[in-house]
């Protein structure tokens, strides 16, 4: 039986990854720090063994240096656009500064799996490539950036073998597990306000695009744990230091206003209204993820065509059904 380290286990991507990975038969250790408790148990309760710490505090990576064989799916973050503007430091600190003392601390035998982001990549209205500019936006990709560099500068003398998955717009849910209700993202909040009755808001409809909201790419959650752990499985017929970086998403782009009108054709017909833009969303964000499917043979279950279902599937966890 394998083991798994998932850190940021409470998480959207990391509950969902603990229960893949205990139905592929991982044993699963999830840590995470939870401030304010744990307000649903789904959320952990496939994990075998589960730590209230950030992962960086000397005890989780006591916990971490006595699995030497285990593989590290490394997503816990501070992931949200708008307070990296304001906040930029605490962002550096808890996922650069952080991610270092973790790096210092795996073992060679360690598969190192790494969140980063699409947030790295200059603005663009071409689905990128991983070879394309690299100007982050906001500080939340500046800091995902940082980490990738360390890794990429280390990973031989440290003799490490890592994969850093470059995530666009992760939705969806599986059965019991899925994005917390209420969280600052675009399902989340129309299934909010479709729930309680209120006006959802657009961020900006000035932008660039063909209908002036942002296009982004959007993933089946299930697609990006099922990509996760066939990277885990990659690495493990590699003996010798590696490490790159993939993107994960459909190739295509999905406005901000489609999504809504698919949400209000597959959910419930809410009001919508506009309000002024975000600090650091670029118009057009969407992924070239041909990378890692040549080179891994990795297939996705979930294309573009698949938006319904994914919507569908959120919808039905926020519902218990």
């Amino acid at each position: 039986m394998k083991t798994a380290i998932v850190t940021g286990v409470h998480g959207y991507i990391g509950s969902v990854l603990s229960k893949i990975l205990s139905e592929n038969k991982y044993y699963v250790i999830g840590i995470d720090d939870v401030p304010k408790g744990i307000k649903d148990t789904r959320r952990v309760s496939y994990c075998n063994q589960f730590y209230p710490y950030k992962f960086e505090f000397p005890v989780a990576l006591e916990i971490i240096e006595n699995y030497p064989e285990a593989t590290i799916f490394h997503l816990a973050a501070n992931s949200l656009l708008g307070p990296s503007a304001y906040d930029p430091l605490s962002y550096f600190e808890n996922n650069t500064a952080a991610t270092l003392k973790l790096l210092k601390n795996i073992s060679h035998k360690n598969n190192f799996i790494f969140a980063s982001t699409a947030a790295v990549y200059d603005v663009t209205d071409k689905a990128v490539k991983e070879t394309d500019k690299i100007s982050p936006p906001n500080n939340y990709g500046k800091s995902k950036l940082w980490c990738e560099e360390m890794m990429k500068s280390s990973y031989e003398i440290l003799n490490l073998k890592i994969m850093a998955f470059r995530f666009f717009n992760v939705i969806g849910a599986y059965q019991d597990v899925g994005q917390e209700l209420g969280t600052p993202h675009i399902i989340s909040q129309l299934s909010d306000s479709a729930y309680n009755g209120k006006s959802f808001y657009i961020n900006g409809n000035d932008y660039p695009t063909r209908d002036g909201t942002c296009v982004r790419d959007y993933l089946h959650v299930i697609d990006v744990c099922r990509a996760l752990i066939h990277a885990d499985l990659y690495l493990d017929n590699i003996n010798r230091p590696f490490f790159e970086v993939y993107n994960l998403g459909t190739n295509q782009g999905t406005s901000v206003k489609e999504i809504v009108e698919t949400f209000k054709r597959v959910v419930y017909n809410i009001e919508v209204k506009n309000r002024e833009r975000r600090i650091g969303d670029p118009p057009f964000l969407v992924a070239n993820p041909q990378k890692y499917i040549e080179e891994t043979g990795f297939k996705y279950e979930f294309t573009e065509k698949d938006l319904d279902k994914m919507i569908e599937t959120t919808w039905r966890y926020y519902n218990g059904i």
